[in-house]
């Protein structure tokens, strides 16, 4: 297997010659001018700003961009190819290469099996190892790394579709002058080799960097437990390295997990420092859940968020089932806090009187402005509706109040009779058609729920919930590997293999295996489609990254919103992480025990000591400005992994579901 480049520039992969690498007329430069100003300059949504392409014209072998007097030379090195540019213009800010990969969703690129995610990129803390893992649902992986000194890397999201597609990776030795970074000489080298898996990439790159690389098994557990390391270019000692101090020791295949919080390991080969990892401890996992509980704040929610009931009042049924099993570990001040705080938000759900009614956040029980009784106030999102009936759940459970039965008993009712179809999808009605929503945060979810839990109480209404689960799983499992998605469909590209409604769909036939009923063909599914998933799974050595799912757009809203940028240990990665749990408690298969637990760990590594948590890190320096075309509206800024904003509602999601795994 090789990646070739012609002398006309055309770069080729011989493990398929007739599926392309780069589209989009192949490589260019990108650069800018000193003497731009790209804070005020035209743009399009999902960028910060519009650069300028200088087109390779290519003779014997060698490129030449005529605008910044670029010179590419090109070379071979394990089995892939090298490349070097070299501008010799002056007045240059900006300078690196466009790459235009055939990236998942590009019309005429051979379907998306063949096409490429920007799966794993990782910036060691130096910038000395820049590289980026793409990942092929053909196998045919790529390693893509910057060789020489470098900025770092940009990628241009689609600006159609909310951004929902990778469009270019740009690989910068410079950044534009706005971000600050040293103006340093304008000179990029390049690999781009091919690779078969993950640890190839490492070994790969171990090699044409001259440096030792690590992986681990897990990157995070409860101190003194030990996690087993995979070396690359054989190490012989490790760095550990936390709070500004470090500690030299001998290298061997396991690391036992210190202390709390987040900890770096270097590998080190005859004194020589390799590319970090990061691993992330707990004393105890109940105590984090409590700090994490802590620490949630409203007040937070209100400023930063809409306060829907989906993405943003998470937090409520996390509190609830603290409270419901972990009692003993508050004061009776702090139960009183916790039933506040929670009490709160309920009063606000149930609200009765329609002047009062809040949109998005009450679970209204009459019939208002076309919607049914016990719909959320003026939503049609139906994700609010199943997640208000999960929080309506935890509150009966926990106050034991009829209050709380009757409305979780409505909107259970209201979900199923106004949402699911005949043939058993859940569908929302937007008059001139409808969209399939039956895996749009997994409703599966509270209808299991609902059937388990109300049974005690009311037979005919929980069997009406579990013939719906019954319906909804066989649906599922007819649709195969079809996986709608909310969001807009555009002709400017393939219909889109979405990461949610994939990880949803494994996890729903997988939970009701688990909590209705056990049906061998519906394990069997959910191993095809989380095996299919694997490409949208981010391989990177960082704690908040190794198990997450590949994610970009939540962060027009979540973190700082800034724009699509790659948010790794998005709460909704937390769908793949309960869906491999879940498949180890049906199978007994330890290996997904163990991708599982990277799963979750992506989420919690992202408390700090002080329980403030954010919704996202973020590997991007660069974000993807907004939805709109006004450059004004842009912070032009490098990234910090952690936002500005900490989170309170999204970033609990992790609790609901750990205590139906690592804590039941």
């Amino acid at each position: 297997m090789s990646i070739l480049i012609n002398k006309s520039g055309k770069i080729t992969d011989t493990r398929n010659t007739d599926i392309p690498v780069l589209m989009d007329g192949g490589i260019s430069i990108a650069y800018t001018l000193m003497s731009d100003d790209v804070t005020k300059a035209k743009k399009q949504s999902c960028t910060p700003y519009l650069d300028k392409t200088d087109a390779i014209r290519w003779e014997n072998g060698y490129g030449y961009a005529e605008n910044t007097k670029t010179v590419i030379k090109t070379d071979t090195a394990l089995d892939g190819v090298i490349i070097e540019a070299s501008a010799h213009a002056e007045g240059i800010s900006e300078y690196g290469i466009n790459l235009p990969f055939n990236f998942m969703g590009k019309i005429g690129g051979g379907g998306w099996k063949n096409q490429y995610l920007f799966n794993s990129p990782y910036t060691s803390p130096d910038k000395s190892v820049i590289f980026a893992y793409l990942t092929s649902g053909s196998g045919r992986n790529l390693a893509v790394a910057i060789l020489s000194p470098a900025d770092g890397w940009k990628m241009d999201y689609s600006p159609y579709s909310f951004g929902h597609y990778f469009i270019n990776l740009k690989l910068l030795a410079n950044y534009d002058k706005v971000y600050g970074t040293s103006d340093r000489k304008k000179y990029i080298k390049i690999a781009i080799l091919p690779v078969s898996s993950f640890g190839d990439c490492l070994e790969k790159l171990s090699r044409i960097y001259d440096k030792p690389f690590l992986d681990a098994d897990a990157l995070g557990g409860k101190v003194g437990e030990a996690l087993r390391l995979s070396p690359y270019g054989n190490p012989d000692a490790i760095i550990e390295r936390r709070n500004g101090g470090e500690r030299v020791c001998k290298y061997t295949d396991t690391y036992v997990i210190s202390a709390e919080g987040e900890t770096e390991l270097i590998p080190v080969r005859e004194g020589k420092r390799g590319a970090p990892i990061t691993v992330y401890g707990y004393l105890d996992l109940v105590a984090l859940y409590k700090k994490s509980m802590d620490s949630a704040d409203a007040h937070i929610v209100a400023k930063y968020t809409d306060r829907n009931l989906c993405e943003h009042q998470c937090w409520a049924s996390a509190m609830l089932r603290f409270l419901r099993k972990y009692s003993d570990r508050l004061t009776n001040e702090e139960r009183e806090d916790y039933e506040k705080n929670v009490t709160s938000l309920l009063d606000e759900i149930t609200e009765q009187d329609i002047e009062k009614a809040t949109p998005r956040v009450t679970v209204f029980n009459k019939p208002h402005d076309g919607f049914p009784a016990y719909n959320v106030f003026r939503s049609r999102r139906v994700q609010e509706l199943a997640h208000g009936i999960t929080i309506l759940l935890d509150a009966y459970l926990y106050f034991g109040s009829e209050k709380y039965y009757e409305y979780a008993r409505g909107a259970a009712e209201c979900l199923i009779t106004h949402y699911q179809s005949e043939d058993g999808a859940i569908e929302i009605d937007w008059g001139d058609h409808k969209d399939d929503y039956t895996t749009v945060c997994c409703p599966m979810i509270p209808i299991c729920d609902s059937a388990r839990i109300l049974s005690a109480r009311d037979n005919e209404l929980s069997d009406f919930c579990y013939r719906a689960a019954d319906k909804m799983a066989e649906y599922l499992y007819d649709r195969g590997t079809k996986f709608p998605t909310e969001g807009v469909i555009s002709g400017k590209a393939e219909e889109e293999m979405e990461d949610g409604s994939i990880s949803c769909t494994a996890l729903a036939l997988l939970y009701y295996c688990k909590n209705v009923r056990r049906d061998e063909r519906y394990i069997e599914k959910a191993k095809e489609i989380l095996d299919l998933h694997e490409i949208w799974v981010i391989k990177t050595p960082v704690c908040q990254m190794k198990g997450s799912s590949l994610r970009w757009w939540e962060t027009q809203w979540e973190g700082d919103a800034d724009g699509p940028a790659i948010c790794a240990g998005h709460a909704w990665s937390i769908w793949r992480a309960e869906a491999d749990h879940l498949y180890y408690q049906l199978t007994g298969d330890k290996a997904y025990l163990k991708k599982s637990i990277n799963g979750f760990m992506t989420n919690l590594s992202k408390i700090q000591e002080d329980g403030t948590t954010y919704s996202v890190y973020n590997p991007d320096e660069i974000n993807g400005g907004g939805f709109d075309g006004i450059a004004d509206s842009v912070r032009y800024r490098i990234a910090k992994r952690f936002s500005d904003r900490e989170d309170c509602g999204i970033s609990r999601y992790v609790w609901i579901r750990i205590n139906d795994t690592f804590l039941k």
